[in-house]
């Protein structure tokens, strides 16, 4: 089966054309330019939505949720992060596994106030800001609106991480020479209207973590990005898979993976491979999983065959919450996956790194 290279005049699995991701999410009519794109989008333009897609008032205060998630990975350590502004409620969490120990070093998880502690803006790209500001507790992802690398940091006192240790992460995640970033505008259910998401992996970085007494050096790793914001539904569920590696012969590699989200609409599939310089589109995820014991292994394949894959996590990071009407089970094993991957038609056993994950929030 041909590979689907992203790109300007190739065609998808469902026969539609996609090409370069369009300088607006919206057309002059208000109507979203729904599709799978290549590229940075300049801006999320929700308010510029009109007629069904279109939300107002307090209903797009609700339904309005955004994030940011960024994840960095070498041979030693694996560091993940992110930033969620939900409307009326925000959060953010760090942890990092030691991979040649393989054992947690780190984690920390808090609520936030949205627009006070938590902030996420509409520029996935150039000019993004997201970040969280608590007590003893600093977490961001940024990127300089001239388009330079992309900047993933936190500085966490000592009892703004404990017991673990003041954290000090500087990072920097490169775009170029890299592969494009993957766009997706999707529909969804009512009473939501509309999901944004980039997703950008196999990003070369460097920088330093430091936790406590521990330096772990990411020059020569990778890294991941996912920016999502959209109008979503009362209910919100999927399972994501995310990995990052390189190739026998050196190129880098990264892995997207969804199913239950994103995916109801024929022209919008954000399952995609990232090698060297290439993103290349794949067939629909499929999940095998004990849903009550996520730690277990868990089996991942693509229905075009380009993707077979088996995960051992390692830990296992949560965030159950019931909080009015907040009810949230949010499990990410982050750990290993060995398998294949098909690239230009040739089998690749790869060994990657990275995350599952299975979401089921009411919000």
């Amino acid at each position: 089966m041909e590979e689907r290279v992203i790109s300007e005049g190739t065609r998808g699995d469902e026969g539609e054309a996609i090409g370069k991701v369009p300088n607006a999410m919206v057309d002059r009519r208000g109507q979203a330019r729904i599709g799978t794109y290549r590229g940075e989008l300049v801006a999320v333009q929700l308010e510029r939505l009109r007629g069904e897609e279109a939300l107002g008032g307090l209903q797009a205060r609700l339904r309005r949720k955004r994030w940011q998630y960024s994840a960095l990975c070498t041979d030693e350590v694996f560091v993940a992060q992110a930033v969620v502004h939900a409307g009326f409620a925000g959060n953010a969490f760090m942890y990092a596994i030691d991979l040649r120990e393989e054992r947690l070093v780190l984690r920390a998880s808090t609520l936030g106030l949205p627009g006070v502690q938590v902030a996420v803006n509409n520029q996935p790209g150039a000019g993004l800001e997201a970040s969280f500001r608590g007590p003893g507790q600093k977490i961001w992802t940024r990127r300089p609106p001239q388009g330079a690398p992309y900047e993933v940091g936190a500085n966490l006192s000592r009892w703004g991480a404990l017991p673990y240790g003041a954290v000090d992460l500087r990072a920097h995640l490169s775009v170029v020479q890299a592969a494009p970033a993957l766009t997706v505008i999707a529909p969804v259910a009512a009473p939501g209207r509309l999901n944004v998401t980039q997703k950008w992996m196999g990003l070369p970085a460097r920088g330093r973590l430091q936790i406590a007494s521990r330096s772990y050096e990411l020059a020569g790793g990778l890294g991941a990005l996912d920016y999502t914001q959209g109008f979503l539904g009362r209910r919100t569920a999927w399972r994501w898979a995310m990995a990052l590696g390189r190739l026998d012969d050196g190129r880098r590699l990264g892995l997207n993976l969804v199913e239950g989200f994103n995916d109801d609409h024929p022209t919008a599939n954000e399952n995609a491979l990232w090698v060297g310089d290439r993103l290349i589109g794949l067939g629909r995820a499929r999940f095998t999983y004990q849903k009550d014991r996520p730690g277990e292994p868990w089996q991942v394949r693509t229905t075009c065959g380009r993707v077979e894959l088996s995960f051992r996590s390692i830990y296992v990071h949560r965030e159950v919450r019931n909080i009015g009407p907040v009810r949230s089970s949010f499990l990410q094993p982050a750990g290993r996956f060995e398998g294949t991957i098909k690239v230009d038609n040739i089998a690749y056993p790869v060994r990657l790194v990275g995350v599952t994950e299975d979401q089921d929030i009411w919000w």
